[in-house]
């Protein structure tokens, strides 16, 4: 669940995300007020080993942070006196985290502290305090009961999302790539009976984007495959669409889909989707996408141009996590002056457009995060979106 806030998506943010539900229950009551540190706990054992389960690293990370900055926030670690919940991720997610970022798994966890040392005490620190929730102890029992509840942690500004299903607890950062981290619930309440608690987590979670995104671009995605079928669950209409328009204006600002280092969400119909348009239309149903297509293509250049910049969302890819929790959200369109509101029920994601005869369109489950770990992703819709009345 990869639900951060994004460039140009302000009112996703404050009208969505957020409102997710805000704060944990209150803590469950408990006697537990003992005052040994989390940093006792961990220091007690601080040599590396082969056992991927236990925490040598990120024990080898607070030191090391301690050791250059000795001021740092970090040391409320040492503070049994101040109550934080920790969420610290084993050896095993260090070893993960760094595979994922020189592609080759490194051979100890020596190496793999070395290779997140080389990220700079700035970027170590950061990346602590942001598995850092101060606040009376979180113990598992409220936890587990935290579904759609946000964390604030002491990195500043930043912020952790819960999704809890069943015993699952996951835990929603701000890189996209990564993987979310999720409670092991054999290390849950780990220091209890004190005010520092921790839980052990199976990835690092991560306060800004980390892994690289990639530069494939949604055209190259689209035009892989061209050509009109009998499948109306692809995308060959607004393929056809998106040729045309650059065919006929090449400097046309649909060129964006073009270009995978802009980042961007799209909404894209798919052939059944633009059948269902026709139809609206002409009072008939096309009887192959090409027709389907002619129809759409007589609209003139201008219009499919309007059409095809509304399905375009600027900015950090949302992903179908953060739309999952955007009831309410109101998205800027590369179309000047169109906005479209979001409505969730369930897992039922509808789009609100500017015409009120036609049924809103809605996201497709099934065709969630295409092109997902590049800069461009885009979501299927079962109907278009239309920005005039």
């Amino acid at each position: 669940m990869k639900t951060r806030t994004r460039r140009g998506l302000a009112s996703l943010t404050t009208a969505a995300l957020i409102a997710a539900s805000g704060l944990l229950v209150a803590p469950t009551a408990q006697a537990a007020e003992g005052t040994n540190s989390l940093a006792a706990v961990l220091t007690a054992k601080k040599s590396f080993d082969t056992d991927k389960t236990n925490f040598d690293i990120v024990t080898a990370a607070v030191l090391a942070v301690l050791a250059a900055k000795p001021a740092s926030p970090v040391k409320v670690l040492t503070d049994g006196t101040t109550a934080v919940t920790a969420f610290i991720p084993n050896d095993g997610a260090f070893i993960n985290l760094v595979t994922a970022l020189t592609g080759t798994a490194p051979a100890t966890e020596a190496l793999t502290f070395a290779a997140v040392a080389g990220l700079g005490i700035d970027t170590v620190e950061t990346v602590l305090l942001y598995h850092v929730v101060p606040g009376a102890a979180i113990l598992s029992p409220d936890a587990l009961k935290a579904n759609g509840a946000k964390l604030t942690t002491a990195a500043t500004g930043k912020t952790i999302d819960v999704s809890v299903k069943g015993t699952v607890i996951t835990l929603g950062d701000y890189d996209v790539i990564a993987a979310d981290p999720k409670v092991i619930l054999a290390n849950v309440d780990i220091n209890k009976g004190n005010k520092q608690i921790a839980h052990g987590i199976d990835a690092v979670l991560l306060p800004v984007q980390l892994l690289k995104l990639g530069t494939k671009s949604l055209a190259a995605v689209l035009t892989a495959k061209n050509s009109f079928d009998k499948n109306r669950k692809n995308f060959d209409i607004v393929t056809a669409a998106i040729l045309a328009v650059l065919k006929e204006k090449p400097n046309s600002a649909v060129k964006v889909l073009t270009d995978g280092n802009v980042a961007l969400t799209a909404f894209i119909p798919t052939d059944s989707a633009f059948i269902k348009l026709v139809n609206s239309l002409t009072g008939k149903s096309p009887i192959t996408e090409a027709a389907a297509f002619k129809v759409v293509a007589s609209l003139g250049v201008p219009a499919v141009e309007n059409i095809l910049l509304y399905h375009v969302v600027p900015g950090d890819a949302i992903l179908s996590p953060a739309a999952l929790k955007a009831n309410g959200a109101t998205l800027v369109t590369a179309l000047t002056g169109k906005t479209i509101k979001v409505s969730v029920r369930g897992t039922r994601i509808s789009l609100a457009d500017y015409n009120m005869k036609l049924n809103n369109p809605f996201v497709i489950l099934s065709l969630l995060d295409i092109n997902k770990g590049n800069k461009q992703i885009a979501h299927g819709i079962g109907y278009v979106l239309l920005p005039t009345p």
